[in-house]
């Protein structure tokens, strides 16, 4: 299966999946891909430990307390962006999941002020342009820059109906 092809299915997977909102993450730093995929991980369980607490996590159904999210980290040698797919959790608005995301990410950064270029956030209107943004692959000066995907920081329940 060539690039092409992989990067195609990969898209039309994503686009089958129910995710809400589409965040645009950055840091100030720059870091290799196993640097940001612990972030990333820091990052979630936090936000998860700090919604659920740690032993409702931990403990049981894991999809009911868990954030479900399809992470790509963007670069080449270092990188210093990522694009992840979330779903809302149960019985909150878009807005407020955006409030938590964005105030969990400002804190694991150590964020001084509110520095617009570390966190963007949108709802999503279409699955299917956003999961070929996700998944994008372009040549920039002989230079191929793919988004890949983190299996480690996403959570993509092998249990959940959508599978």
């Amino acid at each position: 299966m060539s690039n092409i092809q992989l990067n195609e299915a990969y898209a039309n997977w994503t686009a089958s999946r129910e995710y809400d909102l589409k965040l645009d993450l950055n840091t100030e730093s720059e870091l290799t891909f196993e640097q940001m995929s612990k972030l990333l991980c820091k990052y979630f369980y936090k936000l998860e430990c700090d919604v659920f607490g740690y032993e409702l996590r931990k403990k049981y159904n894991r999809e009911n307390f868990r954030i479900k999210r399809n992470v790509c980290i963007e670069g080449d040698d270092k990188r210093t962006h990522t694009h992840i797919l979330v779903k809302t959790l149960k019985g909150w608005t878009n807005e407020q999941m955006i409030e938590l995301l964005k105030l969990g990410w400002n804190e694991i950064n150590q964020a001084k002020k509110d520095k617009a270029f570390l966190f963007n956030a949108e709802d999503i209107n279409s699955r299917s342009a956003v999961s070929r943004y996700n998944t994008k692959g372009t040549q920039r000066q002989n230079k191929k820059l793919n988004d890949v995907i983190c299996l480690r920081s996403s959570f993509i329940s092998k249990h959940s109906k959508d599978n």
